[in-house]
């Protein structure tokens, strides 16, 4: 019995020390893909700034991506293709990080990391920062700076004390002379009255015809008024949408019955935790609008703006 209990004991303790063990390599793993990409996020961009030329990574699949910068220092760039570790995948949609050759990309981008352990980030700011497992979009999280409205140029004002003209004041005018006396009318006498002649005799009365009835019309029929065209309007799918923390997905907008060309805005409800790319996209007719959503750790919404309409779409980080 002894033996058995031991034997028990031993059995669970080296079970939960392979599990821990396991987790703790999946960690790793996960921790050395997401600070290996961020090491050649940076020397892109550096070398993008040395060479005064752009350089590039992309993300090829899930698992690969390359870079494309000046590897042996002879200022010729070239293209080497690299691996996440196993069980390691991109978790955010595939794209490329250009930068130009002050070390700037067009917009913020955040480079999610996921495998059985959890999730991990790396943002890039459109001023080129790097960081790793950044909890918010950092430009999106910058306040606006209030700029004073009263600013009318760089011109200087005349110096103080400057003398002024006087204005030489006019004459006054020689008194108006008096005017002529208008002369009185007239009087006209009052016309004689003309006596009043013989009266006329008393007409014989004329006989009264009798009216003939006027026929009762026959209404006209009120025609039918043709239907009216339906509204368009805003769907959006999916709704809600779900992604895993430091993920994202995407959200397809169809604009119904509308046959021209339409503009559709995006806007989030945190844009600290929500990113939404790209802010606006136009569609001609019923052709969806696809939006890429990319999330942080706290869940919100992003709204769908248009002249149909609008349209919210609940987002939720798991």
């Amino acid at each position: 019995m002894q033996l058995v209990i031991t034997v028990a004991v031993i059995s669970v303790v080296s079970s939960l020390a392979v599990l821990g063990i396991t987790r703790a390599r999946g960690a790793l793993r996960l921790s050395n893909s997401s600070r290996q990409f961020a090491a050649y996020v940076e020397r892109t961009r550096a070398d993008a700034v040395r060479r005064h030329d752009q350089a590039s990574v992309q993300m090829l699949t899930p698992s690969t991506y390359s870079v494309t910068m000046d590897f042996e220092g002879g200022g010729s760039p070239s293209t080497q293709t690299f691996s996440l570790e196993d069980n390691v995948t991109f978790i955010t949609s595939l794209q490329t990080i250009s930068f130009d050759w002050r070390g700037r990309i067009p917009s913020e981008i955040s480079v999610g990391f996921g495998n059985e352990t959890g999730t991990a980030n790396v943002n890039i700011t459109g001023a080129g920062d790097v960081t790793i497992d950044s909890e918010i979009f950092h430009d999106a999280s910058v306040p606006s700076a209030p700029y004073n409205a009263n600013v009318s140029g760089d011109v200087a004002a005349d110096p103080a004390g400057t003398p002024s003209e006087t204005a030489t004041p006019t004459p006054s005018p020689s008194p108006t002379a008096s005017p002529t006396p208008t002369p009185s009318q007239t009087p006209t006498p009052a016309p004689t009255p003309t006596p009043e002649g013989t009266p006329e005799p008393t007409p014989t009365p004329i006989p009264t015809a009798t009216p003939t009835p006027t026929p009762t019309p026959t209404p006209t029929p009120t025609p039918t008024p043709a239907p009216s065209p339906a509204p368009c309007s805003l769907s959006a799918t999916p709704s809600p949408l779900t992604v895993v923390q430091n993920g994202s997905g995407t959200i397809s907008v169809v604009v119904s019955n509308s046959s021209g060309s339409t503009t559709i805005t995006a806007n989030s409800s945190n844009s600290g935790q929500i990113q939404v790319s790209p802010s606006s996209k136009t569609v001609n007719g019923a052709t969806p609008a696809v939006f890429t959503v990319t999330v942080k750790k706290q869940s919100g919404s992003v709204t769908f703006n248009s002249s149909c309409g609008s349209r919210t779409v609940t987002v939720t980080v798991q």
